[in-house]
């Protein structure tokens, strides 16, 4: 992923954060020439140098079917994204100077999937990765919830998968090169697009 330094996120804990914040990242494989693409929700533990993610797919899933494990993959967390309009700078108007751009942050992930055929390893990491979204509702929902001959069911239908992060980088795009009066502009037109993700990138500039 292209980075300029003034955009790069280096911290460990930061990364981390971001992946944890948007965890349906779109997992990226090549094998036999092909490229293939999928939108899966990973969960993230601190083992390793990096970090490692667990997921799980449908036995009948491309990803399980079309060959064995041990491959290298590719998984990118990224944020909600907006369009930013060279009308809502402040400066530089007079000269005509601004272009159209794009905000955003994105986490890019590299390492090597394995697969995990463990029923147990399977209720565990459901499990992980629902706790992860219901932590703050007052009410969560746990896999406890659900009868228990229907959660072990589940747990056979799928197979889950690992992958050790080898490589880590991340790119926060959201106009820091520009003038604190530029970022205010920004922050109050995004707020009133209709756009929802307009809206939440707002809230990352002025963080």
């Amino acid at each position: 992923m292209y980075t300029q330094p003034i955009f790069a996120i280096n911290e460990r804990q930061e990364l981390h954060q971001h992946m944890r914040n948007y965890p349906l990242a779109t997992l990226v494989t090549t094998r036999g020439g092909r490229v293939d693409a999928n939108l899966l929700p990973l969960d993230l533990s601190d083992r390793g140098l990096h970090g490692q993610l667990s997921g799980h797919v449908a036995r009948n899933h491309s990803l399980w079917t079309d060959g064995s494990d041990g491959f290298d993959v590719t998984a990118v967390f990224q944020s909600p994204n907006a369009y930013i309009s060279p009308r809502w700078y402040v400066n530089g108007q007079s000269s005509k100077r601004n272009a159209p751009s794009w905000n955003y942050i994105a986490v890019q992930a590299r390492g090597r999937l394995r697969f995990i055929e463990d029923a147990e390893w399977m209720v565990a990491h459901l499990a992980s990765l629902t706790a992860s979204q219901e932590a703050r509702r007052p009410e969560p929902w746990t896999p406890g919830d659900i009868a228990p001959d229907f959660l072990q069911e589940t747990a056979r239908r799928l197979v889950g998968f690992e992958i050790e992060i080898q490589e880590l980088t991340g790119k926060r795009f959201l106009s820091q090169q520009r003038t604190d009066a530029d970022r205010k502009s920004l922050v109050q037109h995004l707020s009133v697009e209709e756009s929802l993700a307009a809206r939440a990138v707002a809230d990352l500039i002025r963080r």
